[in-house]
């Protein structure tokens, strides 16, 4: 009793493209920016972080290789955030 449990956190440095640029006010075009999430987080656990729904359609590269959603993400990751292109 009395003890506080210890909640560890990971941290990832985040590159925003396209209009999700605009999601990250610190964002920085050329560094990102670095975000702190809980251990244990995926991918998609960090784009509701950055206030990207699913349904924006966002793909994302982890150390540069395309990854699903439901990706684990590790301390230190590379993650890019890329918009879908549609069209034909």
């Amino acid at each position: 009793m009395g003890q506080h449990l210890r909640f560890l956190a990971v941290k990832v440095q985040v590159r925003l493209f396209g209009t999700f640029c605009r999601k990250g006010a610190a964002h920085d075009p050329d560094s990102g920016l670095e975000v702190e999430i809980p251990d244990g987080a995926r991918v998609k656990d960090l784009l509701a972080r950055l206030g990207i729904p699913e349904s924006a359609g966002a793909v994302a590269a982890v150390e540069g290789v395309i990854v699903r959603l439901e990706e684990p993400l590790r301390d230190g990751a590379c993650v890019h955030v890329l918009q879908s292109v549609y069209g034909g």
